[in-house]
């Protein structure tokens, strides 16, 4: 009976694979159908298979035809079958989950109450999200959390820092910690630079803001000037490309850092090792630490009209937070180069993993 099971979900994944263009293997409908042990809401067993969006919507429905799964109404279930499965190998995972720190390692306590306060008060005033710049910010607390990594790894004090792309207000979490040496911030968004500009000059900050496309190579007094960069930038290939490539080509030496977000859910462990491919071929950096689902988005207004809800086989809106991605630490080696070349006429936003947007 197994056998025969196993042989179907290798069919099943053939058929994924035709449909989607993403890679899909047997271990990635096994975890689909681990995550609905956990939950029945599509938006979470996303997040908690680990699988690109678009590959689950398809193997949902895949997996349906063949009586894995049931959709009953908005809700996904395991079928006895799907169950039957499971339990015939024996498969499942148990929970091991710092409630403290949300599994990053990192607590933000130290940065004291002032800071968490004051930043949670100008969070709370910050533009909403738009669609147009693939635009879903993290909550306050990771923000700051990103903040408290980055100190933890003496890359923030009396250190010159470079945001490329802020709608998660990095710039200003540091500008209230009173740690850096300098802060500069690269954004699209002019909602999002004025808004920068007035709290950085309410506060003193005194934030360096360029209002620009990263389509456009970077200023040149940007250039070799940083210790550390923070981006978390749109997940095609081309625009990693972009944004991480911009970023090192910022840093000014040997051993510098950077620091950006790299989800399952727009990118596929596939695309995972063209990107690590890049980042040690082409920009001669190393990776120093990817921790696991650090970051955590609050939903965005536009969830209903992003290429994600189109594909998703049940239309329900999520039950919590759903869109996660791994922090991602590199440093820059000797021979080290970014990208600074022009990307002007680039689709930066679409591939066919990307559903976020």
């Amino acid at each position: 009976m197994v056998i025969i099971m196993f042989e179907e979900l290798a069919n099943i994944a053939r058929k994924v694979e035709e449909k989607t263009r993403i890679p899909t293997y047997i271990r990635s409908l096994e975890n689909i159908l681990l995550a609905l042990t956990k939950t029945d809401n599509f938006w979470l067993v996303v997040r908690y298979s680990g699988e690109p969006l678009n590959l689950v919507a398809e193997s949902l429905k895949q997996l349906a035809n063949n009586n894995y799964v049931v959709f009953d109404g908005h809700r996904i279930k395991l079928s006895s079958k799907g169950r039957a499965y499971i339990s015939e190998l024996s498969l499942g995972y148990d929970t091991h989950y710092c409630t403290n720190c949300k599994g990053r390692g990192i607590i933000i306590n130290n940065l004291g109450d002032d800071v968490i306060r004051e930043f949670l008060e100008i969070h709370g005033n910050r533009p909403k999200a738009i669609q147009e710049y693939d635009q879903g910010y993290v909550s306050p607390e990771v923000t700051l959390a990103r903040v408290a990594l980055i100190d933890s790894y003496g890359d923030l004090k009396g250190r010159k820092i470079l945001i490329l792309g802020d709608d998660d207000l990095v710039s200003l979490a540091i500008g209230l910690t009173k740690k850096a040496k300098e802060i500069a911030v690269v954004e699209i968004d002019k909602r999002l630079t004025d808004y920068i500009e007035k709290i950085s000059s309410e506060h003193g900050f005194n934030i360096a803001v360029y209002t620009m496309d990263l389509r456009h190579p970077l200023p040149e007094e940007l250039l070799g000037r940083f210790d550390t960069f923070q981006t978390d930038p749109p997940e095609t290939l081309k625009a990693l490309k972009l944004f991480i490539g911009r970023g090192i080509s910022a840093l000014r030496g040997e051993r510098c850092a950077g620091y950006f977000g790299l989800t399952r859910i727009d990118a596929s462990l596939d695309k995972w090792l063209e990107f690590q491919r890049m980042l040690t071929n082409d920009f001669r950096v190393v990776i120093t630490d990817i921790i696991r689902d650090f970051n955590e988005y609050i939903d965005w207004d536009y969830i209903d009209q992003m290429y994600g809800w189109k594909v998703a086989p049940v239309k329900v809106m999520p039950e919590g937070i759903w869109f996660v991605s791994s922090q991602y630490r590199i440093e820059t080696l000797r021979g080290f180069r970014g990208f600074n070349d022009p990307m002007l006429d680039e689709d930066i936003y679409v591939d066919e993993e990307l559903a976020s947007a």
